[in-house]
């Protein structure tokens, strides 16, 4: 165990002598954070203990003071500047929310730092301190949020590196290399490629573990899921989302290369889990190369696909893949939330997942066998449709090595000219966080619609090659192939109801801005998200109608979340999202922040 205690950096002297006399006047330290509570998340809605609400994933506030006949009310009670931004970077990637628990947050920042912020006094936010793990600003800074159990926070790095934090004091109980060293399930090959290796997607602390997912199979590495023991940090068991030879599952990279060994499949938006199972449940990513699938022909187990891994044991228990011997870069990597109600009149148990592929899915929560798909998205163009018994493209061929789909939106190496596939590469949504009411069984999601337009070239190796040799671009950062760039893919914000109980859209909203931010679902007959252009907005629940909204200034990315302060209801939501390629030209240039706002009647 690696203790660390020098990086924990206070607040400046000037900020220094109050930020003691709130935390003197802050109420006794909250009860640690055990099991017991997670699973019971529900029955505190004045906290926040999870980034997703409860494991299930819900992201539902019991709080109603702020509800359809209060919103016009609401208003910024405070804001707290985070510095992320001035340091190294001038575009911030939050895409998670804070923790509370007894009127104190724990929020992570950009570059590993971790802030405590008093919220006691309901009018400011107080910085007690900022643990600091000193993640080089050379990384790509992306956060998607951290976790909390017992008494300590956790944060799991974009440098590979898991850290472990004391929630009273910012002192650092562990700090661990996981990812980027080699691993006795890796493979030779993967070795270059250790130092792509990295963790995006926020940790679950569940049954005395930390869960993480390897989250940069973008870069040329399989993708794996790891559980540490909470206490020092050290790995118990760790399972690859991409088999290697003798395993199940191998036999669908049926190359001739070994495309499997820097296959992606990799775990980059948080897991739910199911505590009477003691399963976790996570999306994996596209296969790599994402645009050519003539490198990789079969059907590339277990990327674009739902897995379900028994959390004491690392065991597999079952997998449903979406879309076999993918093309298009639709991962699956979106939340699969965790759903106990009746479907067309019977009892079930079911996991749904707002698919990046267009499509609404409900899965058999105790099995992983298919229940049923929506779409959602206006124009789905690269199938024809979902096979209602098989949860298949009907285009689909098992004896098939490579898929066909429609020739016409499929990239191919023999294209001579682009061709165009809907949805756009950001699908209908990708890490943006759904929301469910459990009283209305109504699901939410927020993301984006449209369609891309892309030239594809062969992938090819680096074996012998210069990789500065050729034409600008042809050897892409991700080290071990090119592929054509998109053209274009514009997409619009989509706002999603959708009933559980009959597997149909009950409405639906457009905005001109993508949305990246995700869905709260409120007892106040709300749902509140935000939109690339910087607005945040409140709906109806029922019929999506706009009812408020506020313009930061600034991108966001992360979702809202509630909690409450000395009986008063409050949504807080960090404003921090860098300018993305599929962002509508006309938004006027902004400047870059990294703030928590906080709102109130």
């Amino acid at each position: 165990m690696n203790k660390t205690n020098s990086r924990l950096r206070a607040v400046s002297t000037a900020i220094l002598g109050g930020a003691l006399a709130a935390a003197v006047a802050m109420p006794a330290m909250a009860f640690n954070v055990t099991q017991s509570r997670l699973e019971a998340a529900d029955r505190e809605p004045q906290n926040w203990l999870t980034q997703l609400q409860n494991y299930s994933g819900h992201r539902y506030t019991r709080l109603d003071q702020i509800n359809r006949n209060t919103i016009g009310s609401l208003k910024v009670a405070f804001t707290v500047p985070m510095n992320d931004c001035l340091l190294g970077d001038s575009q911030c990637d939050n895409q998670g929310n804070g923790l509370v628990d007894d009127g104190t947050m724990w929020i992570g920042g950009g570059y590993g730092r971790i802030y405590k912020i008093d919220l006691t006094s309901g009018d400011s936010g107080v910085v007690v301190w900022v643990a600091d793990a000193a993640v080089s600003t050379d990384e790509n800074r992306r956060t998607r949020g951290i976790a909390m159990w017992e008494n300590a926070v956790f944060d799991n790095l974009v440098d590979g590196r898991v850290i472990s934090v004391d929630r009273d004091t910012g002192e650092f109980n562990w700090d661990m290399q996981i990812a980027r060293v080699a691993h006795v399930q890796s493979s030779a090959a993967d070795t270059p490629r250790m130092e792509r290796e990295g963790f995006t997607a926020a940790p679950i602390a569940a049954a005395g573990k930390l869960l993480v997912g390897q989250s940069k199979g973008d870069a040329g590495t399989r993708g794996w899921i790891a559980a540490l023991d909470i206490d020092t940090g050290v790995e118990v068991w760790r399972q690859y989302t991409v088999p290697g030879p003798g395993e199940p599952g191998n036999e669908t990279w049926a190359d001739d290369h070994g495309a499997w060994k820097t296959g992606g499949g990799s775990l980059w938006t948080t897991g739910s889990y199911d505590a009477e199972q003691r399963l976790t449940i996570w999306g994996t990513a596209q296969p790599v190369p994402m645009f050519d699938p003539e490198f990789r022909p079969g059907d590339n187990l277990y990327t674009n696909s739902a897995m379900a891994w028994d959390v004491d044991t690392g065991e597999l228990k079952y997998y449903f893949q979406y879309t076999p011997n993918e093309s298009w870069d639709y991962d699956e990597n979106g939340v699969h939330m965790l759903i106990d109600a009746p479907f067309n009149g019977v009892d079930r148990q079911t996991i749904l997942h707002f698919a990046r592929n267009g499509y609404i899915y409900a899965l058999d929560r105790n099995n992983g066998d298919f229940i049923n798909a929506e779409q959602y998205v206006a124009r789905i163009t690269w199938t024809a449709g979902i096979d209602p018994k098989t949860g298949m493209p009907v285009e689909y061929d098992p004896n098939l090595e490579l898929q066909t789909y429609i020739p016409a939106t499929r990239w191919a190496r023999a294209d001579t000219e682009a061709k165009t596939a809907c949805p756009a590469l950001p699908g209908g949504s990708r890490w943006q966080r759904p929301a469910y009411n459990p009283v209305t069984m109504i699901a939410y999601q927020g993301g984006e619609d449209g369609c891309q337009t892309h030239m594809n070239i062969e992938a090819i190796t680096l074996d012998g090659l210069d990789p500065d040799a050729g034409p600008a671009g042809a050897i892409d950062e991700r080290g071990r192939r090119r592929e054509g760039s998109r053209v274009s893919m514009p997409s619009y914000g989509l706002l999603t109801a959708y009933d559980v109980t009959t597997g149909k859209k009950t409405a639906q909203q457009g905005n001109v801005y993508p949305n990246k931010s995700g869905i709260l679902a409120t007892a106040g007959g709300l749902v509140f998200t935000a939109f690339e252009n910087g607005e945040l907005a409140a709906y109806t629940d029922d019929t999506l109608q706009k009812v408020w909204h506020f313009n930061t200034g600034a991108g966001v990315k992360a979702p809202f979340n509630s909690y409450a302060v000395n009986g008063k209801q409050y949504l807080s939501i960090v404003v921090a999202g860098r300018l993305q390629t599929s962002a509508r030209a006309e938004i006027p240039v902004r400047g870059w922040m990294s703030t928590l706002f906080v709102f109130s009647l």
